[in-house]
This record gives structure tokens, C-alpha cells and sequence, in this order.
């Protein structure tokens, strides 16, 4: 959903008379913490990686903290990039998402309707180490993956995220006159 939502906002974006190119000359500050970042969800979301950590007496505290450091990532790189559209939304979601997680040993709790999706979307469940059933009692549970949409759970902060991105990928295919070369331009043209 939030990968979806930026390309479709990318879409309008050209359909609004975007230039793909421009997509490309956007600069974004400390950038490379975003692959640090996926780095961490990796281990996270690894079976190795879980059946590793659960041979430590602080497993869930270990999770925790690789938690904390991937969204550490993400929200200084957001919060770095703030002035650019919609990454202020992107940012309060993923704070959100990060005080859920963290709280919960790292793992984002999953609410009772995703046994809509029937039995199966609970063996996958089970599978993920990085997602738990979460039984409502949870720290910060309203903050969980409580909504059903389009066959899987989403949380107010996954909303946020989805909604943020969706205003940057509108703002990408826009062409962006940085002050510098404007000043440089009107010197060149008098």
C-alpha cells in the first residue's frame, strides 16, 4: 500500500505535466541511512536472524534495539528531508509505527481481524518474526495493525506513511529552480 501510494502519486504527477527526468534531480539529505535502514528490517524480518537472537536470554531486548536504530534511520533521514512535500506526514507515521514496534519487543502487533483473511493469513503470520498476534493487551496496541485493507492489517501510522508519500510522489516529477541557479541565470541573462 505505501509503495503504491507514492508511485500513484507519481503518476498524477506526470499526468499533471511532470517530466519523469525531474524525478531524478531531486537531492535528498544523508540518503544512504535509508539502505542502513533496510539493512536492519532484513534482520528483523529474517528467520535465521530470530532463531539466532532467541538464544539470547534478551531476545526481546535485542530486537528492540535493532528497532529502534532501523526507525532511528528513517526518522532522521524524514526528519532531515522535512521541508520536502508530505515527508512530514511520512514522518509523524513513522513515528508512530516505531513507538509500536519498539514497545513490543520490535515486532508489530497484528489485531483479531485479520482472521477475516481465514486461517491461512494467520500461518503466514506466525512465519513472520518481525508481526505477532496480538491478543489486545499490548503496549500502545491502538497504535497496532488493527485495519483490514485490501487483504492485509494496516495501522493509523501505515495511513500517515501512505499519505505522505503519496504528496512526494506528486511533488517528484516536478522540475525544482533552486535559488542558486536562478540568481545565476538572471546574471547571465542582463
Amino acid at each position: 500500500m505505501i509503495l503504491a501510494s507514492c508511485l500513484l502519486g507519481v503518476l498524477l504527477g506526470l499526468l499533471g505535466g511532470g517530466n519523469f527526468r525531474s524525478i531524478w534531480h531531486k537531492r535528498f539529505r544523508v540518503w544512504p541511512l535509508l539502505f542502513l535502514s533496510l539493512f536492519c528490517e532484513w534482520l528483523l524480518s529474517s528467520q535465521r536472524i530470530d532463531g539466532f537472537l532467541t538464544r539470547f536470554e534478551y531476545h526481546m531486548l535485542l530486537r528492540s534495539v535493532l528497532a529502534a536504530l532501523q526507525y532511528g534511520l528513517v526518522i532522521f533521514f524524514l526528519a532531515r528531508n522535512a521541508k520536502k512535500p508530505g515527508l512530514l506526514v511520512a514522518l509523524a507515521g513513522t513515528v508512530l509505527n516505531s513507538l509500536v514496534i519498539v514497545a513490543n519487543g520490535g515486532r508489530m502487533p497484528v489485531g483479531p481481524s485479520i482472521s477475516r483473511f481465514g486461517p491461512d493469513a494467520l500461518d503466514k503470520l506466525g512465519q513472520a518474526p518481525h508481526y505477532f498476534a496480538a491478543g489486545g493487551q499490548e503496549p500502545l496496541f491502538f497504535l497496532s495493525d488493527l485495519i483490514p485493507f485490501a487483504g492485509y492489517m494496516i495501522s493509523v501510522g501505515d495511513i500517515l506513511i501512505a499519505i505522505g508519500l503519496f504528496g512526494l510522489g506528486i511533488y517528484l516529477p516536478y522540475r525544482v529552480v533552486r535559488a542558486a541557479n536562478a540568481a545565476s541565470k538572471i546574471e547571465k541573462s542582463s
